[in-house]
């Protein structure tokens, strides 16, 4: 079966809602399902992170390698940090690097404390994300409670991955070690949950991703193939989930159906 319509399957059949978007970079070919539908972000709002940081690096406005010096008094859970002692020391690179392969929402918060929510806001409305906002840190659940929140679309992160993969006005050598960071993502339950690996670190091989959770939600959002000829970005965006396992399952089976149609064409 063709791979569109293999996705537009699944679409039909999730329980939930769903927003989806699967765009090849190479031959055009695009699936998109309620793309411009907001949700939840969850975790995928650190991808604004990330692209910001980077960004404030290209223009010489930030130095990556700027040390934080860590203290437990601001850990929240999730992730590494709020297990490890006052006293390290980590430079800005390293906390894009926890923030993005276990979701640490200590260091995306230490991350958005430095850039400025102002600053990565402004990084999506530059980059035309018209449904992205970034209202609050990570686990401030007084924040939610006062209506400020993080919101996103599935159309708005698969434009920021297309811009993340195509360098657009940064360095090649910035450009790599964002799709580097991306690619040691640990939580690979969803997108690449059905595909055969070894280990959990060749799925680094084919796939630059992150992963987002809150209850009812479940998203995944990466770029398959990402330094092969023919990369693919996949944004699949869930809600109003009764079983946390529809959402898990459903990107797990986007993320086949896009591994078995263009594993061979890399």
């Amino acid at each position: 079966m063709d791979w569109v319509n293999a996705v537009q399957r699944e679409i039909e059949a999730f329980p939930g809602t769903a927003g989806v978007v699967v765009s090849s970079l190479a031959d055009g070919r695009k699936v998109s399902h309620n793309a411009e539908k907001v949700f939840s972000s969850a975790s995928l709002i650190k991808l604004g992170a990330l692209y910001t940081l980077f960004s404030k690096g290209a223009a010489g406005e930030i130095d990556l390698d700027e040390w934080c010096d860590f203290s437990s008094a601001v850990s929240v859970d999730g992730g590494l940090l709020h297990r490890v002692r006052s006293g390290a020391r980590l430079r800005l690179d390293d906390l894009a690097v926890l923030m993005i392969s276990v979701s640490d929402n200590t260091a995306a918060n230490l991350l958005i404390d430095r850039l400025g929510m102002d600053a990565i806001n402004g990084g999506f409305r530059e980059l035309g994300l018209t449904g992205t906002v970034l209202g609050r840190k990570m686990l401030d659940f007084e924040a939610k409670k006062a209506g400020k929140d993080n919101y996103t679309t599935a159309g708005d992160v698969a434009l920021l991955l297309e811009t993340l993969h195509s360098g657009k006005n940064l360095p090649v050598s910035s450009r790599n070690r964002i799709l580097e960071i991306l690619s040691v993502q640990k939580l690979n339950s969803k997108l690449p949950g059905m595909i055969p690996v070894l280990d959990v670190d060749d799925v680094e091989l084919f796939l630059a991703h992150k992963t987002g959770e809150l209850p009812g939600h479940e998203h995944d959002a990466g770029i398959f193939f990402y330094r092969g000829k023919n990369p693919v970005v996949v944004s699949v965006l869930t809600g109003g989930l009764k079983e946390r396992s529809d959402g898990v399952n459903f990107c797990a089976r986007v993320g086949r159906i896009i591994y078995d149609a263009y594993h061979d064409q890399q």
